[in-house]
C-alpha cells in the first residue's frame, strides 16, 4: 500500500480546469517530485494534498485514510506538510535547531512540560533530536548541524 495515493483528482476554478484526473502514488521511504511549467497546477495539487483546497472530484489517501475533508492542521498532525522554495530560517539558531523547530508542533508534553523539564518532555525532546539528526544525515547536512543557519551558503 502506498503512503500517499491520489486517484483521479480534479480541480477547477470558475469553470477553468486546473487539474484533470491526476493519479499517482508515493511509496514510503521514497522521494518524489511534481514537475511542470508555471501554471501547470502544481501548487493547486499541493493545496489539495494539504487541505487548503477541496478538489471537485477524486480521492486522496494518506496512510490508508482519506484526507479529502480534513482540515490543514489535522493533515499536518497526521504527518504530511509542505514547505516552500523560499525558506525562512531562524538565522541565529543552528541547523539542527531549525529542523527541530518544525517538529515541535507535534509534541504532546506542551509548554508546561518544557518549563518543568518533565521526564516525558526530556524523552520527547531526545526523540525529536534523533529524528532531526536522521533527516540531516539523509540530506547530507549532519556534519553542519551545530553551525548557525546564517553561515550556510
Amino acid at each position: 500500500m502506498a503512503l500517499l495515493e491520489v486517484k483521479k483528482l480534479s480541480l477547477s476554478f470558475s469553470g477553468l480546469q486546473v487539474v484533470r484526473e491526476l493519479s499517482f502514488a508515493v511509496e514510503q521511504g521514497t522521494v518524489a517530485s511534481l514537475i511542470g511549467p508555471n501554471g501547470a497546477g502544481k501548487t493547486s495539487v499541493f493545496n489539495c494534498l494539504t487541505g487548503f483546497y477541496r478538489p471537485d472530484s477524486g480521492r486522496i489517501e494518506f496512510n490508508g485514510h482519506s484526507i479529502i475533508r480534513r482540515k490543514p492542521h489535522k493533515i499536518t498532525r497526521a504527518g504530511m506538510a509542505r514547505t516552500f522554495q523560499n525558506l525562512r530560517l531562524f538565522k541565529s539558531m543552528t541547523v539542527l535547531e531549525n529542523v527541530k523547530s518544525g517538529m515541535h508542533c507535534r509534541t504532546s508534553t506542551g509548554a508546561l512540560g518544557a518549563v518543568l523539564q518533565t521526564g516525558s518532555q526530556r524523552r520527547e525532546e531526545a526523540l525529536i533530536t534523533s529524528v532531526s539528526e536522521d533527516c540531516l544525515a539523509f540530506v547530507g547536512l549532519l556534519d553542519r548541524k551545530d553551525r548557525r543557519a546564517d553561515t550556510l551558503a
